[in-house]
């Protein structure tokens, strides 16, 4: 055999328990259980513990209750103040078998507790089941070192700043839309976590017209939610200076390029609408889903792509089209959080299904069609997994050839 068909497996990950216990009996009691299967530390009080996990990160503490200088107590309260614990397994090892004894315990954040003398079996299981359940409670200790946060407080203070957070992305798509006797409006956009990176717009540029946009920056959550924020500034800036529809998508591909370094990207439709003559002025559709136009008759047109998606690619041709709307055309934009919503059994909602119910309720007002397209979704996919944004608009006047 030669040294290239020699594969070598990584190196399985070895879970680490921390025993602090004053008893040298007990504590050799436990080396030589536990050492096969676990790297473990020893230490002989909580204050010795406290100095030992500065070197060595436990995933699991076993702990005495009686010890010299800080008991088994006070170093799990102690514990459950560091980010890194707060959910960090913790069995309680006491000789005594008293219901006030084991209520102290649970009542200090304690997740088992062990009366001595103890079947080894019996805490060989309970340890590894411990350890199992916490390593879901091991990574959201890693993400609060992550953001910094130092107690328990500071989860209950970030959950209200999402949920305000939430408030202003969402106050930030537009409740009233345009007015004109021609079209009428409907639009809804819902995160898939507290924000997202989905969002839509309608911005007025004269009596006559309107802008309508709708994005989806890659990935989700905080990081797409204040993406989707600075596209959205940015776009409702340059259209205030009247510049073309291609201008504005190339300096959001400039900006996201500069400031994001071409590791997140946006798809975006933007159009120009002229309200008066039932017109798509200028439309740009920058590797966004085409838009869907059912037609009076029940065909469909689709607004195809005009240029690539924004913040990958320096250096991308961007151009627009113009679309002249007839009696009764009704045009959906979207997001893929639609057709890509994911049933129980995997089954994608998809196109097809999207475009027939587009189709069943083209007589509605484009809010209940609205409404009704993310009941159906909604029912489609429970546990929704994308963010999920939809506009509409029907314009409903003959054009004049007098």
């Amino acid at each position: 055999m030669s040294a290239t068909d020699i594969t070598i497996a990584p190196k399985q990950y070895r879970y680490k328990i921390m025993v602090v216990d004053d008893d040298r009996l007990m504590r050799e009691l436990l080396d030589i259980n536990l050492r096969e299967e676990y790297d473990v530390e020893f230490a002989v009080d909580g204050i010795d513990a406290l100095e030992k996990i500065r070197n060595f990160k436990p995933d699991m503490f076993i702990i005495d209750t009686m010890m010299p200088r800080m008991d088994g107590i006070e170093l799990t309260r102690r514990l459950r103040k560091m980010p890194l614990y707060m959910g960090t397994p913790i069995a309680i090892l006491t000789a005594r078998n008293e219901t006030k004894d084991k209520i102290a315990g649970f009542s200090n954040d304690i997740d088992d507790y062990i009366t001595k003398p103890f079947n080894v079996l019996e805490l060989m299981i309970r340890i590894k089941n411990r350890l199992i359940r916490g390593e879901r409670s091991k990574h959201f200790s890693n993400l609060m070192m992550s953001m910094g946060m130092e107690n328990i407080d500071e989860i209950d203070q970030l959950g209200h700043d999402l949920n305000a957070a939430r408030s202003i992305q969402l106050n930030m798509m537009p409740n009233r839309f345009p007015a004109h006797e021609n079209f009428s409006f409907g639009a809804k956009m819902v995160p898939a976590k507290t924000v997202g990176g989905d969002f839509y717009d309608f911005i007025a540029i004269d009596p006559e017209r309107v802008a309508v946009c709708i994005g989806d920056v890659s990935g989700k959550g905080i990081q797409a939610s204040l993406l989707m924020v600075m596209v959205r500034t940015l776009v409702r800036a340059l259209l205030a200076e009247k510049n073309t529809l291609p201008y504005i998508c190339d300096k959001v591909n400039a900006m996201l390029i500069r400031d994001v370094g071409m590791v997140k990207f946006i798809t975006m439709f933007i159009a120009i609408v002229n309200l008066e003559k039932g017109r798509l002025e200028s439309y740009v559709n920058a590797g966004h889903l085409a838009p869907v136009i059912i037609k009076k008759n029940r065909g469909v047109v689709e607004l195809n792509s005009t240029a690539p998606f924004l913040g990958a690619f320096p250096d991308i041709i961007i151009t627009d089209n113009s679309y002249d709307f007839d009696e009764g055309d009704l045009i959906a934009l979207f997001t893929d959080g639609i057709t890509e919503a994911e049933s129980p059994t995997d089954e994608f909602f998809g196109d097809e299904r999207f475009i027939k119910l587009l189709k069943e309720f083209s007589m509605l007002e484009p809010q209940e069609i609205v409404d009704n397209v993310y009941r159906e979704i909604s029912d489609h996919s429970p546990n929704k997994q994308d963010d999920i944004t939809m506009v509409v608009m029907k314009y409903s006047k003959k054009i004049s050839t007098l």
